[in-house]
């Protein structure tokens, strides 16, 4: 019967504990981010092209809606709580999709698993999507992979790829101010592929 009653009050007093733990701590919210690039230029000439717009891949290392952070050592952290508001590749791929269709650049853009035959695709790698605290200047580091493709050849021909990579200094080492910086890179990287896709020479003989 003792050894009862000293099990029911350690019990008591472990629920005691627990809830005083639960009451007295705040929990810390969440924030969450949108790296949301903004096209401001003239809608460019319809290439009369149907474009297939492939959901963008994103390396093991940034495919995560947490913040990465690359640290001093070679350390890489993660923000629990500050978050892209869905995954970066389904937020970049979006968003790439949004500033396209506003070029006017293409007659159409269609998704995977569309029945429309298109004429070219693209497909994009996200390879870099960190906020760099190694040094003394924090900065906001992206790198996109883009390879359009003629899916209509025999051997699906490149017919056009390129790397593009920008560091956007922070204005303070903060959350806020390394999407805000992030976004400026991507803003730069899409108005940069929207003219190079432009130029390539397939677009003008799919017209015809």
């Amino acid at each position: 019967m003792k050894r009862t009653l000293t099990l029911i009050l350690i019990l008591a007093l472990a629920l005691a504990a627990s809830a005083c733990v639960k009451l007295g701590a705040k929990p810390m919210d969440k924030t969450f981010y949108r790296i949301h690039p903004v096209r401001t230029g003239s809608a460019r000439a319809d290439s009369g092209v149907i474009l297939k717009l492939r959901r963008m891949t994103v390396s093991d290392l940034y495919n995560t809606r947490e913040l990465v952070y690359q640290m001093t050592d070679g350390r890489i952290e993660s923000d629990f709580y500050n978050m892209y508001f869905v995954a970066p590749g389904n937020m970049l791929t979006s968003e790439l999709r949004s500033w396209l269709d506003a070029s006017r650049l293409f007659r159409d853009i269609i998704e995977p698993g569309s029945m429309v035959i298109p004429g070219l695709t693209l497909e994009g790698t996200v390879n870099a999507l960190y906020g760099d605290y190694s040094s003394g200047s924090p900065a906001a580091v992206v790198a996109l992979q883009f390879f359009l493709v003629d899916e209509s050849t025999p051997t699906n021909d490149i017919v056009f790829s390129k790397d593009y990579r920008r560091r956007i200094a922070l204005s303070q080492p903060d959350p806020a101010a390394l999407v805000k910086a992030m976004t400026e890179a991507a803003q730069s990287i899409f108005t940069e592929l929207e003219s190079d896709l432009a130029g390539v020479p397939t677009m003008a003989r799919k017209k015809n």
